[in-house]
């Protein structure tokens, strides 16, 4: 039980960086939302630049509430199964319960 949990644990946390890179990659990569504020920065009553500051600016947020929540989310679920397993590892056999 106490590998199972560590190897989760690890796994956790790889796939947690590894989310964390592509959603950052593709926020590094969000060349259009610029160019929509600086368009909604000069026409800031008009409906259509307004539209598409919304939908840029909700992907742009989003991408980077993924890099900030995976990276922290996984890192602390994964050191919660990676610590439970070290405790589950150190127990002594029979769960800790007195003999005699």
């Amino acid at each position: 039980m106490a590998t199972s949990l560590r190897a989760l644990g690890i796994l956790v946390i790889v796939l947690a960086l590894g989310v964390a890179g592509v959603a950052a990659w593709q926020l590094a990569a969000d060349t259009r939302f610029p160019d929509v504020v600086a368009a909604y920065g000069r026409h800031p009553d008009h409906p259509i630049f307004e539209a598409e500051y919304v939908l840029a600016a909700a992907r742009h947020y989003g991408l980077l509430a993924a890099v900030a929540g995976s990276l922290f989310a996984g890192v602390v679920f994964g050191a919660l199964l990676l610590g439970l397993g070290e405790v589950l590892r150190r127990l002594p056999p029979g769960g800790g319960r007195p003999v005699g």
